[in-house]
């Protein structure tokens, strides 16, 4: 038995002995000042309307509101054991969906990190094995041009499988970069996301882009940092893909109010058509990979509309 259902039994027991104790304290006030007497000498003169059998109408009222209270008092009693009955499955159903999203973050991090295994692996692949080789197609090439110099037919071609041959070097370093970001362990987070703002305007040159970065690197953990870094991979990609805008702001910095419990921020605004519903499938995955990764670390993510015009995306991540 449970110590609010003791604590209920004890309240009632108390209650009854209240009642049995005023009931017989009534009947000696009445025997004592002879109330029964005094009430038919006081509806004596009124017999013609019949007072002196009010006492009957009493009686039974009080016998009727007995019942009626009892009756209720079973309901009551019938709808607490329900309303507990719920609560305590409630409480149950809380304890299984927050064990099922602590199981849900380890498998986000989980498949994030084979993600990332998978990725260093492709760029090891492509490092060691395409660019060796095509580092090698270059140099022979070159060598090739060299021998060629005054045949107008070989060399021609040479120069065009030379120039083919750097444009899949260039991919392929560019590939290299995007795909294995820089060492975040070693450079930090914030030399790391100033590397990828400059290559990414390498690539997108007519775009103006500013980066503001206060970051206490050593505050921040690989997994937090890989998830920062990934993220504004995406949110840029997007804002190619979809925003139409010219000016980008990047704000990311280690902040704390209470100068204890550190989180890092990072807000990224455009001045494009701005953030609405759309039904582009590419576009929902990507919003979803990076709520999940956020959500992972405890963060979290919220994309508005900025003034005057364009999409302003905010990610905070305890630390």
């Amino acid at each position: 038995m449970s110590l609010n259902n003791r604590s209920q039994r004890a309240s009632r027991k108390l209650e009854i002995l209240l009642i049995m104790v005023i009931t017989v304290g009534v009947f000696f006030i009445a025997a004592h000042f002879e109330l029964a007497e005094a009430w038919q000498e006081w509806a004596h003169p009124e017999e013609n309307y019949q007072l002196d059998e009010l006492i009957f109408s009493f009686l039974a009222l009080s016998i009727c509101l007995s019942w009626f209270s009892h009756r209720h008092y079973r309901v009551l009693q019938t709808t607490l054991k329900n309303n507990m009955a719920i609560s305590a499955s409630l409480e149950n159903k809380n304890t299984e969906v927050v064990t099922l999203l602590a199981q849900n973050r380890e498998l986000i991090k989980h498949i994030t990190q084979v993600r990332e295994a998978e990725r260093n692996d492709l760029a090891t692949e492509l490092h060691d094995v395409f660019g060796q080789h095509l580092a090698a197609i270059d140099v022979n090439l070159a060598v090739a041009c060299k021998y060629a110099q005054g045949d107008d037919k070989i060399l021609p071609i040479l120069k065009t499988v030379q120039t083919s041959a750097s444009f899949l070097i260039e991919v392929t370093r560019s590939q290299l970069q995007s795909i294995k970001p820089p060492n975040l362990q070693s450079v930090g987070l914030s030399a790391s996301i100033e590397s990828l703002a400059s290559q990414w305007l390498v690539s997108f040159p007519s775009y103006e882009l500013i980066l503001s970065s206060k970051v206490h690197d050593e505050l921040v953990n690989y997994d937090v940092a890989l998830t920062v870094y990934r993220c504004l991979q995406e949110a840029l990609s997007n804002i190619v893909k979809h925003a139409h805008a010219s000016n980008i702001n990047i704000d990311l910095y280690t902040h704390a109010e209470d100068g204890i419990h550190y989180e890092v921020l990072l807000i990224i605004q455009d001045d494009g058509v701005g953030f609405k519903p759309v039904n582009d499938l590419s576009m929902g995955i990507g919003l979803i990979g990076m709520r999940e990764r956020i959500t992972a670390l405890s963060g979290q993510l919220s994309i508005s509309n900025a003034e005057p015009q364009g999409s302003r995306l905010k990610i905070n991540i305890p630390l």
